[in-house]
C-alpha cells in the first residue's frame, strides 16, 4: 500500500488559496466604494425619503 494512501491533499496551493483571499478583498472593496459613491450622490434624496418615512410613521401612531 503507498504511503500517501488515505491521507488528503488540499487540491488549492498556496498560491491559489491567497488568490482566492485577494479577490475577495477587491470584491469587498469595490463594493464599499459603490456604497460610498451612491450615498453621495443619492444621500440628500434618501435622508429626505426616510424623514417623510418617519413622519408617516410619527402621524399614524
Amino acid at each position: 500500500m503507498p504511503a500517501h494512501r488515505g491521507r488528503r491533499r488540499s487540491s488549492a496551493t498556496p498560491f491559489a488559496r491567497g488568490q482566492g483571499v485577494v479577490e475577495y478583498g477587491l470584491i469587498l472593496s469595490l463594493s464599499a466604494l459603490l456604497a460610498l459613491v451612491l450615498l453621495v450622490f443619492f444621500g440628500s434624496t434618501l435622508s429626505a425619503f426616510l424623514q417623510a418615512v418617519g413622519d408617516a410613521i410619527d402621524a399614524a401612531t
